[in-house]
């Protein structure tokens, strides 16, 4: 009878979601690009290691049923040096999504990927392999926190067109489960009420997927990801969330599984047990520089938020979960020791009150398990990466608030970078009078931002690291904007922040992007939608002396290039002359400007392009 019950359940909550999404609510989504027919979602890369990395796409056939396609890796956008190739077969019980594991690939090599499939192909997308041995530089951007309803992911963009990071840490919250509110800035948001069920959560993903913004920052960069607690239920546990009612929503465990399960065929990450999309904990290394540790604080072995936060039988990450990273901890040879987690470390317990017991200060006993772990086999340099709270924080990770000493840093076991959200809400207005208060009650925050929407810089190098906090004007439309808010940095060794002087900025120029269109279809007489001139990057953005601009012509034209100021005067001019079609770099000497906001205005005998752009 219990087999039966299970059964029924089974087909309760999953029974609808063997179907994939309909081709309808692709095709009739305002964010939607035709061109791009069937990959509609575009392509995305992540979990770099120095000879492999996860390609990714989802194919939307008109009709349901087995669709059979290609792939194929090169050194180069027109696809003359393939390095590597393979088949792929995809149908409704993984939704349509493509995971392929390339492996046989160079170290820290960037990499151009391409998916064919009913006669089509996908976008071109941009990927680069961890690095081994020693070298100079690394940058990652992290990110957290995207609530489609909530705003445009401006955040996104801006990543997008820096140019200047290895990879891109999402510390999860990548959707939401709630349904669209109420004088949301995007209504167009599917399913259109809260997600319980697998097709849900398929629906959902894709609906983020769908939008420009995030594409974007997918096709030109590898992703490093670990889920949250919204990828489910708010608040969620091992064994239930805040947001989810047993009684009416059904048994917490097959929503828990449907959100793992949508998370895994959406994403491109690397399972580290074939199958089982409970375990995402895992190791990312990039030569002697960093070891990145992704652990999942979430849904594998956390007790329920409240009671005794010095209970060690309650749990954030579980012993298992504990013992693998006191392990790789141990091993590791890298300088730079990165966590990649969820919810907030440092102490936030001003007068022993603790505010928030979903983050580490509700289960001491384990955060002092995890210390101890550290200070006893003389673990250096630890960085910890945070999202979830919507707000951004630089602190130090004392041992014992009691004891530390907030002018030398001693006492301090790391240092902890957390990020704002992309999109989620946070405090409505700036509350800068309450920063002095939060320093004063606890020292160990050097910088604290509960307004801003935005995204981190993590620049790692022999010497020191730092973390640089961007933030956008407004998520309420599209916005080009941005602004360097502050940066702390940790030297080598020392376990405490100092405030820095300036951004910290990429050594290395870095490689050219993949096109923003699709390379030219298979089958003739299919054309692709597409702009005559398109300026895929300007990096680094902001930039100190000079900035490489890339752009795509899409026909032979004499080119101008301008820069305007922030109030419309002309301050440079470049005639670029006659150029045909293709891509291009073009780097321009700067230090002569003053810092502020430019305009870059580039046009060609039928089209004028602007970007935004700010010198340091």
């Amino acid at each position: 009878m219990q087999k039966h019950l299970l059964f029924l359940l089974f087909l309760l909550f999953f029974g609808s979601s063997l179907y994939a999404i309909d081709p309808i609510d692709i095709t009739q989504r305002s964010t939607v690009d035709t061109s791009l027919v069937p990959f509609y979602h575009g392509v995305a890369s992540g979990d770099p290691t120095p000879n492999a990395v996860i390609i990714w796409t989802r194919v939307t056939p008109e009709t349901p049923g087995i669709v059979n396609g290609n792939w194929r890796v090169a050194l180069d956008t027109n696809f003359t040096s393939v390095v590597q190739s393979g088949t792929f077969s995809a149908d409704s019980t993984q939704d349509y999504c493509v995971k392929i594991d390339v492996s046989g690939l160079q170290p820290n090599t960037w990499y151009f990927y391409e998916f064919t499939a009913l006669g089509r192909n996908s976008l071109t997308g941009r990927t680069k392999t961890a690095p081994v041995g020693g070298i100079n530089q690394l940058r990652f951007a992290f990110v957290s926190c995207s609530n489609y309803p909530n705003g445009y992911f401006n955040s996104y963009d801006r990543i997008k067109e820096r140019n200047d990071i290895d990879a891109v840490l999402h510390l999860g919250d990548y959707i939401y489960e709630y349904g669209t509110g109420v004088g949301s800035p995007r209504t167009d948001q599917l399913p259109n009420y809260e997600i319980l069920k697998l097709a849900d959560y398929r629906q959902r993903y894709s609906t983020y997927r769908l939008d420009p913004s995030l594409r974007k920052a997918h096709q030109q960069y590898p992703f490093i990801t670990v889920w949250d607690d919204h990828e489910t239920a708010n608040n969620s546990y091992s064994n239930g969330s805040d947001n989810h009612t047993p009684g009416t929503e059904g048994p917490w465990n097959l929503r828990k599984s449907a959100g793992q399960e949508a998370n895994d065929e959406w994403l491109p990450k690397r399972l580290q047990e074939t199958g089982n999309t409970n375990k995402i904990w895992r190791k990312i290394s990039y030569g002697n520089l960093a070891d990145i540790f992704m652990l999942d604080t979430r849904l594998y072995d956390r007790s329920l938020q409240g009671g005794n936060a010095n209970d060690s039988n309650r749990h954030i990450i579980g012993n298992e979960q504990m013992q693998w990273l006191k392990t790789e901890l141990i091993n590791s040879t890298a300088k730079w020791k990165i966590l990649g987690q969820q919810v907030m470390m440092g102490n936030l317990t001003p007068f022993g009150i603790t505010v928030n017991n979903d983050q580490w200060d509700g289960y001491n006993a384990e955060r002092k398990k995890l210390y101890d772990i550290i200070l006893n086999n003389n673990i250096k340099n630890v960085i910890v990466l945070t999202g979830d709270i919507h707000t951004a924080w630089a602190m130090d990770l004392p041992y014992n608030t009691a004891t530390y000493n907030a002018n030398t840093g001693a006492g301090s076991v790391g240092v902890e970078f957390v990020c704002t959200s992309v999109t989620s809400s946070s405090s409505p207005i700036a509350l800068d009078p309450l920063y002095p208060l939060v320093s004063a009650l606890l020292p160990h925050i050097k910088y604290v931002d509960l307004f801003k929407k935005g995204y981190g810089i993590l620049d790692l190098k022999d010497t020191v690291a730092q973390g640089n906090f961007y933030s956008v004007p407004t998520v309420a439309a599209l916005n080009p904007g941005q602004a360097y808010e502050t940066g702390y940095y940790t030297l080598a060794n020392t376990r405490w922040l100092k405030k820095a002087s300036a951004a910290s900025v990429k050594i290395d120029p870095s490689f050219y992007q993949a096109p923003e269109n699709p390379r030219q279809t298979i089958v003739t007489g299919i054309k692709n939608k597409s702009n005559d001139l398109i300026v895929l990057s300007a990096y680094p953005n902001p930039f100190i002396d000079r900035i490489s601009i890339q752009f795509n012509t899409a026909s032979n034209a004499n080119l101008d290039l301008k820069l305007y100021d922030i109030s419309g005067k002309l301050v440079k001019q470049m005639d670029l002359g006659y150029l045909t079609k293709g891509l291009y770099n073009k780097t321009i000497m700067l230090d002569d400007l003053a810092s502020g906001a430019y305009k870059i205005v580039l046009s060609n005998n039928n089209e004028i392009i602007e970007r935004t752009i700010e010198k340091f």
